[in-house]
């Protein structure tokens, strides 16, 4: 009779022992199989917080007279690592047919001026971004703004403007621009400014236009801070020794992980614990298995015996023990899976909270998951069975035989 007969008859014979050894199987599986999702899914989580937690390196003049160009802010852009850049530029300008709100009485030129601040991307690296200003109305500059401009409220209302409206900027050396009303918002201490500030220092007038404005108006003129974004915080440090050999000494370059460390910390501890626990559950689970085998190849070993001294292999006997063990484990498997589908969400919920509103972990059951249980879970069934047959394969099989007649 082949052997892959007799396993399966064994199986159904035994039924009481074969429910046993698939409910410990089962059990195994499923807490394997729980680690596997686990730990999946917070490597998908790490790397979706590289891409979204704004790691970058800030590069700052020190000297007002030599500035970032727009070139050098190229240069940026095009290393290996970098996302993208956010270039920061600052300069007056006058209003040509419309007038700054001030309370001061000065004739002095400060006094009839606006301060621009342009960006790529207000929502980073803005007081918007840290929640300092507030937008009451319309949206930010962003990456695909042009010619675009953000204002204050009160601004907008002593000249009567609202979203949509056009204002035009004229630089000291004459360029002139004009930019499109997208947005409006409040610093919240207007009415804590000095009657006597002028009117470029004064919050009202503090203008936000994005950069191609900022380009055509202000010429040669280039930006006092650019930060730039990395998807791979843990090179941070290589990344600003490249931009400092970009700009040698005329910037002062720093890094800002903060947020991913403060966001990976929670997740790299739950992540060592779970290691740990599909580390134990193997073990535990190849030794639960190997001592239940070893009890019943002690009530076998007759047969076994038996089988061996009609000139049956040994390779034959093993083959035999493995098919046995191996249909429950599949069985158990395909029954973990299904418990693992169930179980994704509350996995979810009782081990996590969302990081942010765009990164939170997902748990749930894939391939991989499937294919690492089935390595893990043949590696626990091939030790235990190896375990179980290791005395009826070394001994004679007339000393079995002899040892179960006396």
């Amino acid at each position: 009779m082949p052997f892959y007969r007799r396993a399966f008859l064994y199986l159904i014979r035994k039924r009481v022992k074969s429910i046993l050894l698939l409910l410990i199987f089962l059990l195994v599986n499923s807490m394997i199989l729980s680690t596997n999702m686990i730990l999946h899914a917070a490597e998908r989580t790490e790397a979706a917080m590289r891409e979204k937690t704004k790691a970058k390196v800030v590069c700052e003049i020190t000297d007002t007279a030599n500035e970032i160009t727009d070139k050098e802010a190229e240069k940026i852009e095009d290393l290996a690592n970098v996302i993208s850049v956010n270039r920061m530029g600052q300069q007056s300008a006058y209003l040509t047919d419309l007038t700054p709100v001030t309370a001061s009485d000065s004739a002095e030129p400060d006094n009839q001026k606006v301060c621009l601040q342009s960006f790529d991307d207000m929502k980073t690296d803005s007081p918007f971004e840290d929640q300092s200003y507030r937008l009451t109305d319309g949206q930010l500059v962003g990456n695909d703004n042009r010619y675009s401009a953000v204002v204050n409220a009160g601004f907008a209302e002593a000249n009567g403007l609202q979203i949509g409206d056009k204002i035009s900027l004229e630089a000291e050396e004459g360029k002139t621009v004009t930019v499109e009303i997208i947005g409006e918002y409040l610093a919240g201490n207007e009415n804590r400014q000095e009657k006597s500030t002028l009117a470029v220092y004064r919050v009202e007038n503090q203008v936000y236009i994005d950069n191609t404005a900022y380009l055509e108006l202000s010429g040669d003129r280039g930006f006092y801070k650019v930060s730039a974004y990395t998807g791979q915080p843990d090179l941070l440090d290589s990344l600003a020794g490249e931009i400092q050999e970009i700009l040698q000494e005329k910037v002062e370059v720093t890094t800002s992980d903060a947020l991913y460390q403060q966001m990976k910390a929670p997740l790299t501890q739950i992540t060592r614990v779970v290691e740990l626990m599909r580390m134990l559950t193997f073990i535990t689970g190849t030794v639960v298995v190997s001592l239940l085998l070893c009890m019943w190849m002690r009530t076998r070993q007759k047969e076994m015996a038996v089988f061996l001294s009609m000139g049956e292999q040994k390779f034959t006997i093993f083959l035999q023990a493995l098919l046995e063990a191996g249909v429950l484990f599949l069985i158990a498997m395909a029954g973990a899976c299904g418990f693992g589908l169930m179980a994704a969400e509350g996995l979810r919920s009782m081990l996590f909270t969302p990081v942010t509103e765009d990164i939170s972990l997902q748990v749930s059951l894939q391939f991989a998951d499937i294919v690492l249980l089935l390595g893990i879970g043949s590696v626990v069934a091939v030790i235990s069975v190896m375990v179980s047959l290791a005395p009826v394969i070394r001994a004679n099989p007339k000393d079995i035989l002899s040892r179960m007649e006396g």
